[in-house]
Order: structure tokens, then C-alpha cells, then sequence
């Protein structure tokens, strides 16, 4: 794990250099760097470099600041993140692969026109959420009553598929719980909370949307959607996934994804 100074906090990054192009990999609201277990050395071995980022509020990325004040948390800011870390690692840009959140984060970077920004994929993600009005108070009245622990235990297996392997479920589950609150709440509020579905038709990026059959968080209409509007956008949908769908199904993910980017 490499501690990454950047715009005056210090991000969290597995980072696997190798003469080929850069693979950031960006999680969703409940997870960390960890998602990307499967991917890393998967992409290394392919000649590419590799990493992958937990967001400011996630893993061992700072929460907070020096005094003990919450961090700003905002798309914009995970966007400019993002940009700075793949810029201090070296690189002009990189292939931005985001999950959930991590999708949205990827709309934001668009939207501000970063210049890293290179290939993208949409992973279990959207647009604009048709059901944000129910989902946005969901986990400030759970935490109201509930501690991180106990909310993760609650809430991991219902993102993965329900016969995923019990390390792999632990260290979900494990990445969730250790989220400060704050940072948590805040991050949910930023991920379900915006609509980029104007930006999409202007999207000059190579697009992979992908989505998974099992996936009740962010069901297929949503990528479709994203597939539909962003001009030669290929959407892979995978059997038999949840809503993480490079954990639930690797092999196939990251077949998708390396003959995408091969291309």
C-alpha cells in the first residue's frame, strides 16, 4: 500500500507499475480498495499498471484532518482526487474503472472535463437513480440506531451474490465496517444523489457499461440507459453478478474488461 499525498490529504493506493497504461480503479460508497482484489494482479500480469484507490472517508485514506474535522466529501472532490493521485503516481492519464459510486465519481471527472481521463468503465452504476428520493434517507436513519458494524453485517450480503465464499463476503464486510460514519453518510449522499443524464450524449470517451443480472441496487435499465446515450457505448451484462460485479464474477469481468481495452 502506497500513502499518496495529495491536495493536502493523503490517499490510500495499491499501485503495481509495468511499461503499460494505468488502470485506476475506483470503488463504490460501502467498499475500498479491496473490491479490486480479483483485478490487480489480473491487470499487471497483462502488462498494465494497476491501482487501486480507497476514496478520502474509506480504508486507509484520511477521514478526517489534522484537528479531527471531517474531511469535505463531494464528487467533485473524489473527482480531483482521483485526477491528482494519477498525476502524482507519474502518468498523464489513465483508464478510469469505477463500481457504483465509483461510476458516478467517473460522470463527475466528465462533467469537470479532467484531462486524465482516458478509456472508462461503468460498472453497476447510473446515470441518475430513479429511486434516490427512498434510497438517499436509507442509511442515516439505519445509523441512527445502528453502529458501522452492524449496518455492514446487515448490508454487504445483500450487494454480493448469495454464494459468494465467506473470505471474500468477511473482507466486504470488514471494508464497510471500518468506514468512519461521517464520511460514509456523506459519500451516500453524494453518490445517489446526482443526475449526469445530460452529459451523456457528449461523452467522447470509449465506454464499457456493465451490469449484473442479480444487481437490485442498480437494476439493468439503468446501464442500459447509459448505453444507450453515450455514443458507442458497449454494455456487457453479466450472469449471474450483484451489484459488485468484479467480486461476484471475476473471470468474466475481466475478460470484459481486457478485451475493451485491448481494442
Amino acid at each position: 500500500m502506497n500513502l499518496i499525498n495529495v491536495r493536502g490529504i493523503h490517499i490510500a493506493a495499491d499501485h503495481l507499475k509495468s511499461d503499460g497504461d494505468l488502470i485506476a480503479f475506483i470503488h463504490g460508497v460501502g467498499a475500498d480498495r479491496t473490491a479490486w482484489k480479483y483485478q490487480l494482479p489480473f491487470f499487471h500480469e497483462q502488462g498494465y499498471s494497476v491501482a487501486a484507490l480507497d476514496m478520502r472517508g474509506s480504508g486507509d485514506s484520511d477521514a478526517r484532518d489534522a484537528i479531527g474535522k471531517p474531511l469535505p466529501i463531494s464528487l467533485k472532490e473524489f473527482a480531483q482526487d482521483v485526477d491528482a493521485v494519477i498525476h502524482q503516481l507519474g502518468y498523464k492519464n489513465a483508464h478510469w474503472i469505477g463500481n457504483s459510486m465509483g461510476g458516478v465519481i467517473i460522470l463527475e471527472a466528465l462533467s469537470q472535463k479532467l484531462s486524465s481521463v482516458n478509456r472508462i468503465a461503468l460498472c453497476n452504476t447510473f446515470a441518475y437513480h430513479t429511486d434516490k428520493d427512498q434510497i438517499l434517507p436509507r442509511a442515516e436513519s439505519a445509523l441512527k440506531i445502528k453502529s458501522m458494524p452492524d449496518f455492514a453485517k446487515e448490508r454487504i450480503p445483500l450487494v454480493l451474490r448469495r454464494d459468494i465464499d465467506s473470505e471474500t463476503l468477511e473482507e466486504a464486510i470488514h471494508a464497510m465496517a471500518r468506514k468512519d460514519k461521517d464520511a460514509y453518510l456523506a459519500s451516500w449522499q453524494a453518490t445517489w444523489s446526482p443526475d449526469y443524464r445530460t452529459i451523456l450524449s457528449g461523452i467522447k470517451n470509449p465506454t464499457l457499461v456493465v451490469s449484473g443480472s442479480l444487481d437490485m441496487i442498480t437494476p439493468k435499465a439503468l446501464s442500459d440507459e447509459l448505453a444507450a446515450n453515450i455514443p458507442g457505448a458497449k454494455h456487457i451484462h453479466i450472469e449471474g453478478a450483484g451489484h459488485i460485479s468484479n467480486l461476484d464474477k471475476p473471470k468474466e469481468f475481466n475478460k470484459s474488461l481486457l478485451d475493451f481495452l485491448k481494442k
